[in-house]
């Protein structure tokens, strides 16, 4: 069982983690004037979003089904970088995506796009988003040992 949950969590993750890439290739691409990418950008985000959500679903289910106690370094580390990634999305990535799915919604024209896609607040958020989610997986691949770091 648990080796079906770890395919389970690690390919949503994985995938969740390549559509959140893939958007920012995205709005790359709307910039450049491509205005229809922008709304397969946001499509993509919320696949991601479904997908995440289904990852730490198993990432809970591999926590309890291998017994891995929560105060393992590399787990402490995690939830470190998950609580800072949700900081992350709340403050300065959901705000801007609450501004920008009404108005792709309609019609839209490259120059609206454009200013949407120019909040760099936005896209530090981002881009701050898709390195934390990096970090996160290569420490759930990894599982380095930390012990030296926590005293234990």
């Amino acid at each position: 069982m648990y080796a079906h949950v770890v395919m389970i969590h690690a390919a949503a993750m994985g995938t969740a983690f390549l559509l959140f890439a893939a958007r920012e290739l995205l709005f790359i691409a709307a910039w450049r004037g491509q205005a229809g990418a922008a709304k397969l950008a946001l499509t993509a985000n919320r696949i991601a979003g479904l997908l995440t959500g289904i990852g730490i679903a198993g990432g809970i289910g591999l926590i309890v089904l291998g017994a891995w106690p929560l105060s393992t370094p590399w787990l402490l580390v995690s939830f470190t970088l998950i609580a800072t990634l949700m900081v992350v999305e709340s403050r300065f990535v959901r705000p801007w995506e609450a501004q920008v799915q009404p108005a792709l919604q309609g019609a839209i024209d490259t120059i609206e796009v454009r200013a949407l896609l120019r909040n760099k607040r936005a896209l530090c958020g981002r881009l701050a988003s898709i390195l934390l989610f990096a970090l996160i997986i290569a420490l759930m691949v990894v599982k380095p040992d930390l012990s030296g770091i926590f005293g234990a």
